[in-house]
């Protein structure tokens, strides 16, 4: 009954489950606040990724309307045009009326041939006389007919339009809504007269195009024209023209919220065209999703993995105490000595009921408390082990957010791949096998290598020399990548300016030795004098302390022992050599 009791309320149960209401509360605030923060940095990418992308489109737009307005101008600079135009009032009786015809009708078609977004051109002069492309027989009864149409006529009045709403023309070839361009005639020889105006006829398929391609990834785009048509709408249920119809004043240049939905909006140069983009809160959600699984996923495998790994090393320090109050309790029951009780209801219990025995058997509990002190020191050094890494897990982790969200999913591939080994490597640091070969290290350490370059570009080159012969060896493991990690992060990127890291591997004497040379700003000489003295290096960062070159002497120390041990130097100009001295053995 007794050991039910203590089994219900063990000491371990009760600590396991503050342990777990504490973290439970805390990581889900932090992982909402987090969330919360990179949903908003995500959200400003889209802006900005649809903003360049809108703003290309819009250059694209604004140069093909560039290419018209030139064009136009060659067409009215051509000088055999002008020559036809600029024949004398007294000579047109002499000249041949249809021959006059013919030829502007050939020049205007043959400058329709030069662009294949031109439909048809006319002319209509300052007198009212009409050419166009279609030849002088049925110019007339073309250009009556063209003239009915109702967009053309708006037109024509409005002079401040530089493009006319789209409309079918009365050509039977064509098929496809036209927009018109004019462009103002100027007589060649008498400077600054205004002969008539130019008018050419465009596809509006020609700039749809254009937008098309842009709306094959962006669904929710729009190009309205100057009358607030719409001349393009990429949203089938043109929810997108609606929601901008409805606002008072319509959508102005700029980036603006409406009904809920973001909005992008480019004038296109002095067409009076608008192209519009619009986010909705749906978009934003898939492109946001990824960071709410992220988070979602690392609270539950962050709480899963603390609580396993504290549930097991309270097992490992719990675990000597039950063991020794059971035979303790054994002990007891042997002697049927009585203590006073103390009804604590765990663990503590049965020791105190026990303490006065330990007194007639303290040859016994001296060396259980040898054994209690071995196994707790191999406890210590497989904590000293797993210290290396959980900084370095937490920044490789953050570097593959960041890389996630610039949608960079080859980067993320790689450094998934390096992050996969160095953490198989670091896991079985808990086995009884300490040691690892020289190549493995190596592997693991350039890992590290290939990770920090994607965090930090451009920053370093690291240089790794050994003999094929010295890669069997074995060394402790994670012996090497704290020390070129220390190299980076202590010694090169402070400099603001690029460095170089190089990892030296032979064999001197009976010695294996390791050299981490960087040439960065050297290790301070009050740093330098308290290693010396054998105190910890702590540098803090972020609130966190790291001790990776103390942890790395120590393992050493502790391994080996004299003569091996790890020596730091401090190098002429700048720079720092770490230097380790290992047992050599395959």
């Amino acid at each position: 009954m007794e050991k039910r009791y203590l089994r219900k309320k063990s000491l371990k149960s009760r600590i396991l489950k503050n342990i777990f209401f504490v973290l439970a509360v805390s990581m889900i605030f932090s992982t909402a606040i987090s969330y919360v923060y990179f949903e908003k940095i995500v959200r400003k990418q889209v802006l900005e990724e649809e903003r360049a992308g809108l703003d290309q489109v819009t250059n694209q737009l604004e140069f093909m309307i560039e290419d018209i307005q030139n064009f136009a101008a060659g067409v009215i600079a051509d000088e055999e045009l002008q020559n036809v135009l600029n024949i004398k009032k007294t000579e047109s009786a002499a000249f041949d009326k249809v021959k006059k015809e013919s030829e502007m009708s050939n020049r205007l078609v043959f400058y329709n041939s030069l662009r294949t977004y031109v439909a048809g051109s006319f002319i209509v002069l300052a007198d009212g006389k009409k050419y166009c492309s279609i030849g002088p027989n049925s110019a007339e009864e073309y250009m009556k007919e063209k003239m009915k149409i109702k967009e053309l006529q708006d037109y024509i009045k409005n002079k401040e339009k530089i493009f006319s709403s789209p409309y079918y023309g009365v050509d039977n070839w064509v098929s496809q809504p036209v927009v018109c361009f004019r462009s103002p005639m100027y007589n060649k020889f008498q400077f600054g007269e205004e002969q008539g105006t130019l008018y050419l006829e465009i596809y509006l398929e020609y700039f749809l195009k254009q937008v098309d391609t842009y709306g094959e990834n962006q669904k929710n785009i729009c190009l309205m024209g100057n009358n607030n048509e719409v001349l393009y709408e990429g949203n089938q249920n043109r929810e997108i023209s609606r929601v901008i119809k409805r606002q008072k004043g319509g959508i102005e240049e700029g980036s603006s919220k409406a009904e809920g939905n973001y909005f992008i909006c480019n004038n296109v140069g002095d067409s009076g065209w608008k192209l519009y983009v619009m986010i909705t809160p749906e978009y934003l959600w898939q492109r946001c999703k990824f960071v709410f699984i992220f988070f979602s996923l690392s609270f539950v495998i962050s709480l899963a993995a603390i609580l396993f790994t504290t549930s097991r090393l309270m097992e490992q320090i719990i675990h000597p105490v039950t063991v020794l109050s059971r035979r303790m309790e054994k002990t007891h029951y042997n002697k049927l000595h009585v203590q006073e009780m103390v009804h604590t209801g765990d663990e503590i219990e049965i020791l105190y009921q026990c303490y006065n025995d330990m007194v007639e058997e303290i040859q016994r509990g001296i060396e259980q408390q040898r054994v209690y002190e071995k196994r707790t020191k191999d406890m210590e050094f497989d904590i000293m082990l797993s210290q290396i890494n959980p900084h370095y897990l937490y920044n490789v982790l953050n570097t593959v957010v960041y890389l996630s969200a610039a949608g960079k999913n080859k980067e993320v591939v790689k450094i998934t791949n390096a992050l996969i080994f160095s953490l198989q490597e670091t896991m079985r640091l808990g086995e009884k096998n300490i040691e690892t070969t020289v190549e493995k290290e190596l592997m693991l350490t350039q890992c590290y290598l290939d990770i920090q370059k994607y965090r930090y570009p451009s920053v370093f080159e690291a240089i790794i020399k050994c003999e094929e012969n010295m890669k069997q060896c074995l060394v402790p493991k994670t012996i090497i990548q704290p020390l070129v990690e220390n190299g980076i992060l202590h010694g090169i990127l402070p400099m603001e300016e690029p460095g170089v890291i190089q990892v030296c591997i032979y064999k001197k004497e009976n010695f294996l030795c390791v050299e981490v040379e960087d040439n960065g700003e050297g290790i301070s000489k009050e740093r330098l004098d308290a290693f010396e003295r054998g105190e910890e290096l702590i540098y803090e960062k972020n609130g966190r302390k790291h001790i990776g070159i103390s942890n790395v002497r120590d393992r050493i120390s502790y391994l080996y022992g004299e003569p091996y041990g790890m020596w730091i130097k401090r190098l002429p100009g700048r720079g720092t050599r770490v230097i380790l001295h290992l047992p050599y053995k395959i």
